[in-house]
């Protein structure tokens, strides 16, 4: 849905306090000697959250009716502010996340895993803001995250589905090759900004 500047740019001042809440609370209740332990939760929540990241571009925003048009909006005027708005995406998260997890593993494991996941997020909804909206140096490795989503909007939206990280992509064989078998070109400098009229 399309969201107004308030909507859009809260995700990058709630899901910072969120994270540093979760891991704090994760912290506290945890003995000091045991704090590793919630790192590695909060690393398995990161990498947890690039398959989600996955499997909700490919399974939902491009399959499910009414998500699939909001979606399709963005691909058609990638510099608009469209998106979840926080005070929906936040709460359902944590509504979602932390009852099962604490039932599985209690209070620190919730915090934890939920913290690294909504950490992913953060880095997802960073880079996706950044790729449509600030330029590369070319060669940079901000570029190659660039080209590789501005091959997802221009050349086929069946490939690229990883935003933050081509990692899933590369595993279930939905990576877009350059040039391979003369299929996919490299996009133009215009559809690289993301700032030209199409």
């Amino acid at each position: 849905m399309q969201l107004n500047r308030w909507n859009y740019y809260s995700d990058f001042v709630v899901y910072p306090a969120v994270v540093l809440a979760l891991s704090g609370l994760a912290l506290h209740i945890t003995p000091v000697a045991d704090w590793w332990r919630c790192g590695l939760l909060f690393l398995a929540g990161a990498i947890a959250w690039t398959l989600a990241e996955y499997g909700l571009h490919r399974f939902v925003f491009h399959r499910i009716p009414g998500i699939r048009e909001m979606h399709e909006a963005h691909h058609h005027d990638q510099r608009a502010l469209i998106g979840t708005s926080t005070f929906v995406s936040a709460p359902g998260c944590l509504a979602v996340m932390l009852p099962p997890l604490w039932l599985i593993g209690g209070p620190a494991f919730a915090f934890g895993l939920t913290g690294g996941f909504l950490l992913g997020y953060l880095c997802y909804v960073s880079v996706h803001h950044l790729v449509h909206h600030r330029p590369a140096r070319p060669g940079s490795a901000f570029f190659a995250l660039k080209r590789r989503h501005a091959l997802h909007h221009h050349v086929t939206p069946e490939g690229n589905f990883g935003v933050s990280s081509g990692f899933w992509d590369r595993v279930f064989g939905t990576e877009i090759q350059l040039r391979q078998r003369g299929v996919a070109p490299v996009p133009s400098q215009a559809q690289m900004r993301h700032a030209a009229e199409e």
